[in-house]
């Protein structure tokens, strides 16, 4: 039987008849592939090669087997121009290592012809913090730092350290065998029993200082976290939600200090704290007065309806820190439509009149006037200029005239003044941010909330002035019971718009009081009772109010780049904990398949030279390189085929002259 017009494309596989323009199945496993020219071909039943006329070709080729050859390895010729699969290397040998596809040396390619790199280890790199490259293009996880210790730290890449010198109390850590030196506590407000129990007080940032506690610049100033922390702090922590605070590797001995700040609220107390154990030191109370520690330096543009004093009172400043300018109070009042100090307060216009008067204060506190009063361009702007200087301000509901048409404070808001009063409402607390969370689970703590899931509380005196929040001032509570919902209180932080702030705006848009304090002397406006739910959540946002502002991030380790370190591939860690990404390898180059770390490279690069068709004296057929590749060495013209002349990888025939 003759099998014609088989018209399969050159494949090159064991098997396979190929022809010029048609290919043939021998549908053995004997390896002989005879190139043929002309269209028409085929095979006879007794193996001859036949073309178009029906003449016997060839069949005089004897293929050799890859064991005639003497090869183990690779891709080979037949001599015939069929192609021998000569098999794989068992590592760590490689195709060529010992000779023209001969196993041997040592490989760094897999069976599977995946690259095998000697990858490094962390140890081998000598890290100990971040991500860091293995050099084969795998990432390496090398830990991380415990505090004061970051990584990069100690000015070295990627190890864990510090350039803080041990001086003072550093010299009395102790290294425990067994457990930690610890102190645990809590910090409340400083409320006293008839306004009913302290509240907890979270993030307060307590510390161990290791120098002396520096008195604060007096006047508002644009400053950062940390810049007010003054100290060396050797240990340090913040409290929780709760309040509550752990400081552990704390120097031992008696009168050990702790400094408790938030903002420019801040008290130092000492312990005597034993070895390796937990001292537990209870409530820690914020000063009530300035013999206790600081106070900011507070104005208060009293409000008719509003009384924020009363709820700095109950919170727990002494009633001696309340007084006129000019005398040494910590709560300077000015009389703008509510209570006064005496017949002596001076009026608003004194404050909000002159920002040098606005400059010597942390923090400007406008309540409600009861009514709308629209402020002057000039005050507006002293207002302004004071809060993109670093001062806080904290207004409620009719004092949003320091807002709405105050550019660029304006566009925190989108504002809708005088759309509605209301009795009473619900307020629900936005959870989207984190400290919108953690404002929800503190009023539940303290007893505010009507609803725990989701955290809602009831306002009475709630009022609708403005009807969203422009990110990224923060909206903290909104309205669920009316159409369209509308926010009850946003913070956003100062100067608007711009990377680096330092001060903080807070407006509140519900009544803590609801009656008329005009004329009356502090304290008579003040009732004596517990906080109700909505002052509990104005004493938040006092706290709030005098928290620092972070600042953008700042390294504290320099990083060093992909070309610092001389890598071109794969991933790698910066030194300082972050990762890069140091780019990708051109096939057939693998990251690190060379041999060399981080590096572009070849499998068995320089270990094997490959040999060409000339090389090995072919000039047909498929031919192995030796090193593991293929060579197509190329086809013979009519009446030779490859082998034919009895010489292998050669065109020839045999064919009687």
């Amino acid at each position: 039987m003759r099998v014609q017009g088989i018209g399969f494309a050159l494949a090159g596989l064991v098997g396979i008849v190929s022809f010029a323009g048609a290919v043939a199945s021998c549908g053995d496993d004997s390896g002989v592939s005879t190139f043929v020219p002309g269209g028409e071909a085929g095979i006879d039943d007794d193996g001859s090669i036949f073309n178009s006329d029906g003449g016997i070709v060839d069949n005089s080729c004897k293929p050799k087997s890859c064991q005639d050859l003497g090869f183990t390895c690779g891709p080979n010729a037949d001599g015939c121009g069929g192609l021998l699969q000569c098999g794989d290397c068992t590592l760590p040998e490689f195709c060529g290592g010992k000779g023209f596809s001969q196993c041997g040396g040592i490989s760094n390619v897999g069976p599977d012809g995946a690259v095998i790199c000697n990858a490094t280890t962390c140890n081998a790199l000598g890290f100990d913090c971040g991500p860091a490259g293995d050099g084969c293009g795998g990432l390496l996880n090398c830990g991380t730092c415990t505090l004061p210790n970051i990584c990069g730290g100690g000015g070295k890449s990627s190890v864990c350290g510090n350039n803080i010198p041990c001086l003072n109390l550093c010299k009395q850590q102790v290294q425990c065998d067994s457990g930690t030196t610890t102190i645990t506590g809590k910090v409340v407000a400083g409320t006293i029993i008839k306004y009913g129990n302290p509240d907890p007080v979270p993030g307060v940032l307590v510390y161990v200082p290791n120098s002396a506690v520096k008195a604060f610049t007096k006047g508002v100033q644009c400053s950062q976290c940390g810049a007010d922390v003054t100290g060396d702090p050797l240990v340090q922590t913040t409290t929780a939600v709760d309040g509550t605070f752990t400081l552990t590797n704390v120097p031992v001995g008696n009168g050990i200090p702790i400094v408790i700040q938030l903002g420019r609220w801040r008290r130092q107390v000492s312990f005597n704290v034993a070895q390796c154990v937990t001292t537990a030191v209870g409530d820690i109370h914020m000063p009530r007065n300035k013999n206790e520690g600081d106070i900011p330096l507070t104005a208060i543009s009293t409000g008719g309806v509003d009384g924020m004093e009363c709820v700095l009172l109950k919170m727990g400043v002494d009633q001696a820190e309340f007084g006129n300018p000019g005398g040494t109070a910590r709560m300077e009042l000015y009389k703008g439509n509510g209570a006064q100090i005496n017949n002596a307060t001076p009026a608003e216009s004194t404050l909000v009149g002159s920002l040098n008067t606005l400059k010597n204060y942390d923090q400007v506190l406008f309540p409600c006037w009861g009514q709308e009063v629209l402020k002057s361009a000039g005050d507006q702007s002293n207002v302004l200029t004071y809060g993109d200087s670093g001062g806080r301000v904290f207004a409620t509901h009719y004092s949003y005239t320091w807002l709405f048409k105050n550019a660029p404070w304006s566009a925190t808001a989108t504002w809708n003044v005088n759309a509605a009063q209301l009795n009473s409402s619900t307020g629900e607390i936005d959870t989207s941010f984190a400290k919108g969370k953690t404002f929800a689970t503190w009023l539940d703590l303290v007893g505010a909330l009507s609803n725990k899931v989701p955290p809602r509380m009831n306002v009475n005196a709630p009022r609708h002035d403005f009807d969203s929040v422009n990110a990224p001032a923060a909206r903290w509570m909104y309205t669920v019971n009316e159409t369209p919902n509308f926010p009850l209180h946003y913070t956003f932080d100062t100067p608007w718009g711009k990377q680096n702030q330092c001060g903080r705006v807070v407006y509140s848009d519900f009544h803590v009081t609801n009656s008329n304090s005009q004329g009356v002397n502090f304290p008579a406006e003040c009732a004596v009772s517990p906080m109700t739910s909505q002052e509990k959540a104005l004493e938040y946002m006092i706290w709030d109010l005098a928290s620092c502002v972070p600042p953008p991030p700042k390294p504290l380790c320099t990083p060093v780049t992909c070309k610092d370190q001389n890598i071109t591939c794969g991933p790698a860690g910066d030194g300082c904990g972050g990762l890069l990404q140091c780019g990708t390898c051109l096939a057939p180059g693998t990251c690190g398949g060379g041999g060399k770390y981080g590096q572009c490279g070849q499998p068995d690069a320089n270990q094997c030279v490959p040999k060409t068709c000339n090389d090995l004296g072919v000039n047909c057929g498929p031919a192995g390189d030796g090193c593991g590749g293929l060579l197509a060495c190329g086809t013979c013209v009519m009446p030779d085929t490859c082998g034919g002349g009895g010489q292998a990888g050669v065109c020839g025939n045999q064919t009687p002259k």
